[in-house]
């Protein structure tokens, strides 16, 4: 506003407004009182407005169903908070309630009654949504008496103490893998292609960099994102091959390409052979190049062994279902911690054994450290673990039975029995608070809500009550030769996928 107001301001260095004679002003959230006051002071301005408005979008919606507010910043201030709430936990809250009037919703607000920091922003964020009904009456939301086509929705707020160490283990999810291993800048990366050139061309290869933008607008990143990379690999190269084996592929065959296993140089002779497909097999390939590209660094850095350690910590149980001994999981975070030559690696891998564990061991610290080789700057970072309620050492020593018997590991996440793969294994508590949240059988003990809730079936709305679910079959049974691959569990089930319909649930 300050910088608006001075383009319209007269100055020696500015005789006429910097504009011409009408003025569009939009605020992507709500305009507070004062800032309104000072436009209106602004004579030149104020006569060459044509329209005024706040449009209730201060948020990024990079995924369908996913958003953030685009203040990664606030990270730290939000944790140095004092007893009275910052600046940034009314910020979020005024742009909370910009996301709520575009999706027509007035949300019953849920909290972690443990959390201080949850706590204040489900209190302010109340206020201010009250505050938004009560300046629009014209703003309608659903659930109330002309929109009853499904009831309100619920907001639950929590903050990172709920969940500290699903941002340290590797995921083995396509997304997950890509943003973890690979220079990812605003939605865009970019990757080693061999060129396709044109048909002409028998045996030149070359290489050159490619952009790709990993967005919204690409058909097959969103349908991927989100499966395992085993199988993104796997429906690349089936996709590509039923290509490869149409009636128009003849070519291909014919200079000797084989139909069964795709290389990336075949994949580029296809495209030269089928003009026709280019477009397809060019974002088939873009993925397929992309996706082993993350398979080269998971392998480069032996993350499937890291991985096994990392889930045994987190759950508390090894692929096999036994609890292992504190004593033999030092000694493999030891044995890891020396031999890794990646200091954010080691960093995690502390983080993973400090929060899944409750703390070291006093009798474990100097010799975990000192296979850490932390700097400064890590060891601080590790420090900060226990502004997140992660002590670094552990509060009491073990009891009488577990120094005869040995004390059992701990895990701060649920062993899925039924994974299909033993590197995905750990449930994150995120996750499973979220279930509940679904299914309606969240604590309200330890989720209370600001104000009381309705009852099901009341016409104010069913936020309390589980949202409609239908199963919908799935994807059927993996191949067995995946099963049998490095990534695979000896025995899987086949996976279902929940269709939802209801009132929305909105987590924070």
């Amino acid at each position: 506003v300050d910088k608006m107001l001075a383009d319209w301001t007269p100055s020696e260095d500015l005789k006429e407004p910097l504009y011409g004679n009408g003025a569009f002003i939009y605020f992507l959230g709500a305009l507070p009182d004062p800032l309104l006051a000072r436009i209106k002071s602004c004579k030149p301005l104020l006569k060459r407005v044509k329209g005024l408005g706040e449009i209730n979008i201060d948020f990024l919606a990079k995924e369908s169903s996913a958003f953030h507010l685009d203040m990664d910043s606030s990270f730290s201030v939000l944790f140095k908070r004092g007893g009275r709430p910052s600046r940034a936990e009314f910020a979020i809250c005024d742009k909370l309630v910009t996301l709520c009037a575009t999706l027509n919703e007035y949300p019953h607000v849920r909290y972690d009654a443990a959390s201080p920091l949850s706590t204040s922003l489900a209190k302010i964020f109340h206020n201010k949504m009250n505050e938004f009904v009560g300046k629009n009456q014209n703003w309608w939301h659903h659930g109330d008496a002309s929109h009853t086509d499904r009831g309100r929705a619920t907001l639950l707020l929590l903050d990172r103490t709920a969940d500290c160490l699903s941002p340290l283990m590797h995921e083995f999810t396509y997304q997950a893998m890509v943003n973890d291993l690979l220079k990812v800048t605003d939605d865009k990366i970019s990757y080693e292609a061999e060129t396709v050139g044109t048909a002409a061309e028998e045996d030149g290869k070359a290489t050159m960099t490619k952009d790709a933008l990993l967005n919204e607008n690409d058909e097959v990143w969103v349908e991927l994102r989100g499966d395992h990379i085993a199988d993104v690999i796997q429906k690349l190269s089936g996709r590509i091959r039923d290509i490869v084996n149409s009636n128009t592929a003849q070519v291909l065959k014919s200079k000797g390409g084989s139909a069964k296993a795709l290389s990336l140089s075949q994949m580029a002779n296809a495209m030269k052979a089928l003009p026709e497909y280019r477009e397809v097999m060019s974002k088939l390939s873009q993925h397929m190049h992309i996706s082993h590209e993350c398979m080269d660094l998971f392998n480069k850095a032996s993350l499937l062994d890291l991985s096994e350690l990392e889930q045994t910590l987190a759950t508390g149980k090894d692929e096999n279902g036994r609890t292992p001994k504190v004593s033999e999981l030092v000694n493999l975070v030891e044995e890891e911690l020396k031999t890794s030559e990646d200091a954010l690696t080691r960093l995690r891998l502390l983080g993973i054994f400090i929060v899944s564990q409750k703390g070291i061991r006093n009798r474990d610290k100097d010799r975990l450290l000192t296979a850490a080789r932390l700097n400064p700057k890590a060891a601080r970072t590790l420090q900060n673990l226990q502004k997140m309620g992660c002590p670094l050492i552990q509060k009491t020593e073990s009891s009488r039975l577990n120094s005869i018997f040995g004390q059992r590991a701990g895990g701060s996440g649920r062993h899925d029995v039924e994974s299909e793969y033993s590197t995905s294994r750990y449930v994150p508590l995120l996750k499973i608070i979220m279930q509940e949240m679904n299914d309606g059988v969240l604590s309200m003990d330890q989720y209370p809500s600001v104000v009381p809730m309705p009852m099901e079936g009341s016409s104010s709305g069913t936020a309390m009550s589980a949202r409609n679910r239908q199963s919908v079959t799935g994807s059927a049974r993996r191949d067995n030769s995946m099963r049998a691959s490095k990534w695979a569990r000896e025995s899987a089930k086949p996976t279902k996928r929940n269709a939802f319909s209801g009132s929305r649930q909105i987590v924070f």
